[in-house]
Order: structure tokens, then sequence, then C-alpha cells
């Protein structure tokens, strides 16, 4: 903001009323310099900036200099008293009334000069109201018909404040007069050199609202430049034909009063296609204010969470983030407000095609936000990443709640979440088959095999000995069980069972296995889950990947998908399913040990989750709040003993440093958390990091703990190792440093985020010993170093807290991002 500045002049006979228009940006509108001549005063300015709400991000552009210019002024003075304010301080000007009140300068004018001893009632003057209207059509004030140089339409102040502005013709441009605007000011017009640097100048501000929206892909699953989507057309819908000059009071909604006709929709055709991570689709539109409030009812169609509950709780799952919410945004809107709806045509990375209607809400925010407000920028990024959760109500293949897609020349379709990032560890991933033809007369089937399949075949060249498949019926889906596709439910109390039945229709994660238990993949699937065949639309397919254990190499495998009707074969379609490998990181002691590339528990991979799951958090505590974890003092770990003697200790609780694989399954073993199913959440960063072992058919993971005591020679418990058969662990804190250090430049979260490691606290204020309630996160700082975080030694527990944003000491319970580690790449199955 440029200050303004005044020469002062003894003897002033004007004053000078500036007219300023805010624009929609926050750039300088105008470059003026500051001149003084004789006695006239000029003052040099900025305009108050039309406010930019970025919905989501995007660059600044140039601004469209339209926006800004004022063609013509439509000036109104009124007094203290409401009416016009009479007296010759306009004479100076031609077509000025000779009694005041109103006046239109020429095209491209804002500046005027008043005579300011020239008022009827110079106390009226002294508190006046100055009044511009600009680029608006005439005739809503009225004609002149009395002749006194004043529109009839306009008698008084409140006349004129409460003008609704009803344009003949509403586009999606400017109008062709420029961009319309108001604003007035109270203003003491008998005064001159004692007047405050901004006391002459009167803002306005737009009656308008610019929209920008701009569309690109960014699907992490490619082939060549696919996915790919053709935009056809756009339609602004709920455009406001009208607007007051006057702002709304808060929470007041735009069209209250009026009749139901104020609103109008515009299709724009638009051909253009833009491919995966390649180009982008923008484009800008203007249109008048739409004030519109959130309706938090549930209607017809609409699944809240708990619609017995009211506000946020009653519309969204506890677990959902917040960028999540905007797929319900569309529940929250009503029948006025505005929108903006993409009409084209997604092809997938394999080929298949559908027709797409994405409805995008207007408004300040993407959740529960409806004000298009006057004065405003508004710019929309949409970033479509595939077609990645469908409705399960409808049966619609849905982004979110925003999009509708339906199958064009598609016979079926195939909702998968994850085919390329697989990590190294184990993964189960789920794929749903939908299939339109009817089932009594085409009896729609699909052939799922793996393994590349050459036409007129339906024998794969070679099936890999690293995946196989299980099916869950449609009928077990709806009803959330698993005995009518051969499975026996798992009971947790009795630990029997092998499959997970979530008891619900339509729910993430059922049918899934309870646990990925050692040989499932070479064993116990090795012949039947090569090969399943879907018989009903929304039968569920699981993919059963194992480990991948080479530190270069990802692995592919092809899935064909043949699909009949009346078992004669109508079209095959294959997906291709990528695992990466381990990340092999070097210890400073001259080891090495192997981390997984992708911290899963960020993101969804079930096309049914409607964020009620536990699979997604934005990290985990060392230790939950109430558990035996979160205020316990860990005991100190040994090697297995020679003659009853102990071996070795490891390193101490409140410094593991290197020994965070012996650590992981002791701690594992003392906080009772043994087993965990595929579908719990787990209860500490060493749950979530010991549950990529793969297990015993009865859960565990082969371990045993032999408890000492010492007499005091080393403490007065400790507990000997006796077997430990895992993999899968939490990093001492040495082992994570290295991991940050080393792929700082891969991975961005490694730059931004602390990590846990398996080391409990530092005594409070020491340098040994432990903490009962505190471990140990680092992270990387900017200069090379890492996040303190030991106790203190002798500086206070404070000096390296967390929680005061000192270093990395935290309290346990504190959630924080994790990295699983892996001891060696010998395989794991007997």
């Amino acid at each position: 903001m440029i200050k303004v500045k005044i020469n002062k002049i003894l003897s002033i006979a004007f004053l000078f009323l500036i007219i300023v228009f805010s624009a929609c940006r926050e750039e300088e509108l105008f470059d003026q310099s500051t001149v003084s001549t004789g006695n006239i005063t000029t003052l040099s300015f900025s305009g108050n900036p039309m406010d930019l709400l970025k919905v989501t991000t995007r660059a600044s552009d140039i601004k469209d200099e339209n926006e800004k210019k004022i063609n013509q002024l439509y000036i109104f003075f009124f007094g203290s008293d409401g009416e016009y304010l009479k007296g010759g301080y306009l004479t100076g000007y031609r077509d000025a009334p000779d009694d005041g009140g109103y006046y239109a300068p020429g095209q491209g004018v804002s500046l005027l000069k008043i005579d300011n001893q020239a008022f009827a009632n110079k106390d009226l003057a002294s508190k006046a109201t100055v009044y511009a209207i600009a680029n608006v059509d005439p005739v809503i004030f009225g004609r002149d018909r009395n002749g006194d140089g004043r529109p009839d339409g306009i008698t008084n102040l409140s006349d004129l404040k409460n003008l609704v502005y009803a344009p003949e013709n509403v586009s999606l441009g400017l109008p062709s007069g420029g961009m319309p605007m108001v604003g007035y000011k109270v203003i003491d017009l008998t005064k001159t050199e004692t007047s405050t640097d901004d006391e002459r100048r009167i803002d306005l501000t737009a009656l308008m609202v610019r929209i920008d929206v701009n569309i690109q892909l960014d699907s992490e699953v490619e082939e060549n430049n696919l996915p790919a989507l053709t935009l056809v057309e756009w339609t602004a819908k709920n455009l406001s034909t009208k607007v007051p000059f006057s702002t709304l009071a808060v929470n007041t909604e735009t069209g209250v009063d009026w009749e139901d006709s104020w609103t109008k929709s515009i299709t724009t055709s638009m051909q253009r296609t833009i491919f995966n991570k390649n180009g982008q689709i923008a484009f800008t539109f203007y249109m008048y204010e739409n004030m519109q409030n959130a309706e938090w009812k549930v209607d017809e169609g609409e699944k809240w969470a708990d619609p017995s509950l009211a506000g946020e709780k009653g519309l969204y799952p506890d677990s959902i983030k917040d960028y999540q919410k905007q797929r319900y945004k569309p529940y929250l809107a009503n029948k006025n407000a505005a929108a903006v709806e993409l009409h084209g045509f997604y092809t997938t990375y394999n080929g298949a095609t559908y027709e797409v209607r994405y409805t995008l809400y207007l408004g300040a925010n993407h959740t529960d936000n409806f004000q298009v407000k006057r004065n405003h920028q508004y710019k929309n990024n949409i970033t479509i990443k595939g077609l990645t959760s469908q409705n399960i109500e409808t049966g619609e293949y849905t982004l979110d709640a925003r999009v509708n897609i339906e199958e064009d020349d598609n016979e079926f379709y195939i909702a998968m979440l994850r085919e390329r990032n697989h990590d190294a560890h184990f993964c189960v991933t789920p794929m749903d088959v939908y299939m339109f033809a009817d089932k009594s007369t085409k009896n729609p089937t699909m052939e799922v095999i793996l393994g590349e399949v050459p036409d007129n075949s339906e024998t794969p060249v070679t099936v890999p000995d690293w995946i196989r498949m299980e099916k869950i019926k449609a009928s077990d889906m709806e009803k959330g069980t698993v005995t009518e596709s051969g499975f026996t439910a798992y009971d947790e109390g009795s630990n029997t069972g092998t499959h997970l039945a979530t008891g619900t229709a339509w729910t993430a994660g059922n049918g899934k296995r309870a646990f990925f238990t050692k040989g499932l993949v070479t064993r116990t699937l090795s012949e039947t889950g090569k090969r399943v065949t879907v018989d009903n639309s929304r039968d569920r397919v699981y993919f059963y990947i194992d480990e991948n254990l080479s530190t270069t190499e990802n692995r592919r495998v092809t899935v064909t998908l043949i699909y009949k009707e009346n078992r004669k074969e109508i079209k095959r379609r294959t997906v291709v399913l990528e695992q990466v490998h381990l990340l092999p990181v070097n210890m400073r002691d001259g080891g090495t040990l192997y981390m997984e590339q992708y911290e899963e528990y960020l993101d969804h991979y079930d096309p049914l989750d409607e964020y009620f799951t536990e699979q997604v958090y934005t990290g985990l505590p060392w230790a939950e709040q109430n558990s035996d974890l979160h205020d316990f003092t860990i005991e100190e770990l040994y090697r297995y003993s020679v003659l009853g003697i102990p071996g070795g200790p490891y390193d101490p609780p409140g410094q593991i440093f290197n020994d965070g694989h012996p650590y992981t399954s002791f701690i594992i073993f003392r906080s009772g958390q043994v087993l965990m199913t595929l579908n719990d959440k787990p209860r500490s960063a060493f749950e979530y990091c010991y549950n990529r072992n793969k297990r015993s058919d009865n859960g565990t993971i082969v371990s045993s703990y032999i408890p000492r005591r010492t007499a005091g020679l080393v403490g007065d418990r400790v507990y000997e190792e006796e077997s430990n058969e895992s993999k899968w662990f939490l990093p001492g804190i040495r082992q994570m440093e290295d991991a940050l250090t080393q792929y700082y430049t891969v991975f961005g979260e490694f730059q931004d985020n602390y990590y846990w490691s398996a080391s409990a606290g530092e005594r409070e204020n020491g340098s040994s010993g432990q903490s009962s309630v505190r471990a140990r996160a680092t992270k990387v700082l900017p200069d090379g170093s890492y996040a303190n975080s030991g106790g203190g030694d002798g500086e206070g527990a404070d000096h390296y807290a967390y929680e005061l944003g000192n270093g990395g000491y935290a309290l346990r319970t504190t959630s924080l991002r994790i990295r699983a580690f892996r001891v060696d790449t010998e395989p794991m199955d007997d």
C-alpha cells in the first residue's frame, strides 16, 4: 500500500474527492505521483484490492486490465440527514445540477473538485455521504423528468442503498460497460488542510466475482501418455441475474426475498484434451455475488456418517482428514448454490473410457462454504488422480460425491485404487468388478487370470510365484460375511477362523484374510489363486502380494481380464500391478538395513472406503494413551545367556541407537501387542512396523524372552532374548537418522517431519536412564544436523521438548510419522 502524501497549502478553495476502484488482486492499481501547483493538492493513492481466495493453490496470473477500469462514474451526495446535499458546490461543472446532490462526470474521470464553501447547510455537509457507482446502466436510477438534474428514482440515501441492480443481459464475461462497482464514505466536506490522508478517497468495490478454474491430471498409475481427459463442455450453474448495491447481512442468503427466477445457467462448449501430467485446461468467467449457507441436514440419497448427530459429527467419519471433506460438500449445497459442472470423457491408463460429470461447488473453501462474495477472485485448481471410489448406494463410480461417471461403451468397470505403488513388504489389494449386462439374459462373467494370456487363449504364458488371488462373493460383501465364499470368519476371542467378516454391507476390508501367513502365496494359494471367475457384479478379488526382497529391481505382473456373455468372450483387458524393491540404508557402524518406500497409512487403498476405515491416519503415537506402554519403564534387554550368565546387553532403552530390531519385538511382547489383524489400526509405532512381518497360522511371530534378576549387578530386573524370528522393526534413532540423511532428497516428507525411533526418552533433565512417558523422534535440520532428542543433560526436560518446538524429546502419546525397516533380505517363509 502506498502512503498518501498531502502537500499542505494555506489557502485552499477546492476539495478533491478521489474516486478509486478497488481491484480484484493485490497489486497497485494506479501509478500517480504527488504534484502540487498553486492552490491545488494532488493525492497519490492505491486502491483497496479485491480479496484473492485460493480454494486450492495456483500461481498468480496477470490481472485483466479491464477489471479495474472505470469507464463511467455516477456520484451522489447526501447530507447527514440522508437527503440530497444541497448547494452550489458542483457549479464548476457544466452538466452538474445547480443545487448539487448528483453528478456524472465524463468517461474515465476519477478526480472531482468541489467547492467546500458552497453548501446550503454546512452542518449537513460536515457528515456527508458520498456514494459512487461505476459502469452501470444509468437507467436503474430513473430518468430526470422534473429537470432538477438528479434521477427521479433516487430520492435519498436509503433509496440508493436498497437498490438492486438487474442488468438486461447476464453473460460469463465482463459487461460491455465494464466492471460494475459501488462505494461510499462519510466525509466532512467542509474541511480542507486539516483533513487526514485518506478521508477524501472513496474506494469502489466490484459487484461481480471472478472465477478461475484450472484442471490437470496427476495419476500415479500411467501408461505412455494415459490417463487422458477430454472436456467437451462446462456449465456455470446458478448464476445470479441481479445484485444488491449493499452487502448482505451476516448469514443472509442471496435471493431470499426474490422470486425463483433470479438464477440462470450457461453452458460453454470446449473441445480440449489433456494427458497425464501434461497440459492443463483453464478458463475464467465472471458472475454476480451469490451468497448461500450450508444446509446441515440429511437429504434423500445422502450418506452421512451418523444422521442422528448434528453438524460435522453427523456428516464426517471420525477418521477423515480435512482435504477429504471436499467429497461431502454437495450434501451441504442448497438448490441456489453456485457451481461449475464439467462434462467430459476420462480414459484410464489401460484404455477404458468413462463419461464424467464433475460438479464443483463454489465458495471460500472446498468443504462447506457456498458464499461467492462480491469483489473476490476464486481460484479453483482441480487435480484429477483417477476414478478412485464409488457411491455404493447408487452404483455410480465417483472420485468423490462431486463426480458422476457413467460407462461409455464399457460392459464392465474395475474399481481398484492401487496398481503400481505396492511397497516391498507384503501387500493386500482389493479389486471390485462391476458388470452391467442383465444377468438373466446375458449371464455376464469375467475370468481373472494372473499372467499375460495370448489372444484366443485362456492359458497364461507364465504365472509369477509372488502373487495370488482370492474371490469374495458379492453376496458375502452385501452382508458383511465370508461363509458363502467358503471361508470361516475370524473370531478374535478364540483366535480361530481365517477371514475377516465386518458384519456390515459393502464395507472396506470385508473378506480379507486376518493375517498374511507364511507360505500364503507359495503354498496355501499356490494353485487355487492363479485364476478366479467372477460370476456376479460386485464380486471382490483380493490380490495377495509377497515381499519383494530385491534391493534394486521392481517387479510387475499382468492380470488378464476376459469378459464374457453367455460364455462367449466379448472383450478382454489387462491390468498391470507393480511392486517396488527394498531401499538399502547404509549404517554408520558399517552394516546395511532396508527400508520401505511408502508410508501407506497416509492413503486409502480400498474402493469401498468411505473414510470410516482405521487403515488411514496421519501418524501414530509411540504408545497410545492409557495403554500398557504410554507410562512404562522398559527393562534392559540382553542377548541369550551362556551358562546362566546374561549375554552382552543391547542398547539401553533410553539410548536405542542401533538396536531397533531386537527392541521392537521385545516391546511388542511387553506391551501385549502380539496379535493384530490386517484390518486393525496399529496401537503404536512399534505395531505398525511389526505387522509388516508374515505370521504363523495362529497370527503370531515366534519370539520369546526370559526375565532375569541380577541382584543389582546390571539392574534389578532385565530380560534375555531367547528367540526373535521377526524381520520388520521400528528403527533405532541412529538408524532413522541415517535413512533420513541418505534419502533426504528422495522423499520430500523427510525434509519437514519428525519420525519416531524405537528409543525411549532419556531420563528427564539427564543424559542417561529412561523417561517412562517420553520417547525419541528425529528429523534432519536444514544445516544437515539432527534435531536433539535427549533428556536435557542438566538443562531441564523442556530443553529439547517436542511440544515446545525445541526438538524430538516427545511425549509417547504424540502422533508422528513412521518408516518400517527390515533387518535383512532373507525370506521369512518356513
